[in-house]
């Protein structure tokens, strides 16, 4: 089997296609690598698997099935050859542009990470076999043991990941914060959201805007985190993720924090419902969308996003006092989802599809 993936440490589709690929090799260690640009790799992962799968390029045979993870406007472009040809990338909004349809149909299978993602690409005439393919969440790191000097920290942390955006609803975050404590409540924000795609004064203003709030005191901010280690680390002191997102993709964060036993908050849309539900998470309702418009990646043009207006703000207000008060730090049912979504199982529906 041939793969196409970015390989590295520092975005969504690098760290997909690295433990994609990981277990890919560990079906059939004939398989050929071919990294989208140089591949950048944490200090634990398994390079010989990655180097291993480069070198077998000199066995590359177009006979075999080739899969390629990255964004949609780029599967015109795949290895040599007439075999079976299958994509895998992501989307937030419900509509699919021109160029990205003819990019779809080029492929003789389509993995989507969620039945949201499927219901999209079929009602944007997408005509070629879809097939649901869940990403996992690698358990080893992200595995719940809560430091001993967060077990005598009795401040209620609130976390929320992912990079500085409108998409992400961190333009309402703090509002429900501010809505939802008062500066006598012991509860603290942090906030690890470093966009590489900002400049330095973009991400300012989005710091400047918390930092001029109420409770600006109770904030902390993270710069980048190295690693995923990293992360697990500072996701391991916090109590409950909070993602008032109007579309993602997946949403990696969010079923880490599960691995991680913590509580989420969480919008019911999008591709995280895929794995998100009432008995794992504390749903912020959806009842309206909107053009997606953000002035940066976003111009209405392509295509919706979830609408939060003060009714998603009041519930996700009530949900942060709720786990507050009644001081919910752990989530047996996120725990058990998450255990159930392995890169194991993403390589194996993968591999499976392609080869038969």
């Amino acid at each position: 089997m041939n793969i196409v993936s970015p390989i590295d440490c520092y975005t969504g589709y690098g760290i997909t296609g690295y433990n994609i690929w990981k277990h890919i090799f560990d079906i059939n260690n004939q398989s050929v690598l071919f990294p989208v640009a140089h591949p950048n790799v944490e200090s634990d992962w398994n390079t010989d698997c990655i180097k291993h799968g480069i070198d077998n390029k000199i066995h590359f045979d177009p006979n075999q099935p080739s899969f390629k993870l990255w964004h949609s406007n780029d599967f015109f472009t795949k290895p040599y050859g007439n075999s079976k040809y299958g994509v895998l990338s992501f989307f937030e909004t419900d509509k699919i542009q021109e160029l990205d349809k003819k990019s779809y149909n080029l492929a003789d299978i389509i993995f989507m990470p969620s039945e949201w993602a499927k219901n999209v690409l079929e009602q944007n005439g997408i005509t070629k076999p879809i097939v649901v393919c869940p990403q996992g969440v690698d358990t080893t790191i992200f595995n719940g043991i809560v430091p001993e000097d967060k077990k005598e920290n009795n401040t209620y942390i609130f976390i929320n990941i992912g990079k500085w955006e409108i998409r992400k609803g961190h333009d309402i975050l703090i509002e429900i914060f501010n809505s939802a404590f008062e500066s006598h409540d012991n509860v603290e924000l942090w906030m690890v959201n470093h966009n590489p795609f900002l400049n330095t004064e973009q991400t300012n203003k989005w710091i400047e805007f918390y930092k001029n709030s109420k409770l600006s005191d109770k904030i902390r901010f993270f710069p980048r985190l190295p690693n995923q280690k990293t992360v697990a680390n500072v996701m391991s002191y916090a109590d409950c993720g909070i993602f008032p997102s109007r579309g993602e993709g997946w949403n990696n964060e969010a079923i880490e924090l599960m691995a991680m036993n913590k509580p989420i908050i969480i919008t019911n849309y999008s591709a995280h419902t895929e794995y998100c539900n009432s008995n794992n998470s504390y749903l912020i309702n959806i009842d309206k969308i909107e053009p997606a418009i953000d002035n940066i990646w976003f111009n209405g043009n392509n295509g919706n996003w979830a609408t939060l207006d003060q009714d998603q703000i009041d519930q996700a207000v009530i949900h942060m006092r709720y786990v507050y008060k009644n001081n919910i730090k752990t989530n047996e049912n996120g725990l058990k989802t998450a255990k159930n979504l392995t890169w194991q199982k993403t390589a194996n529906v993968i591999y499976d599809y392609m080869n038969n």
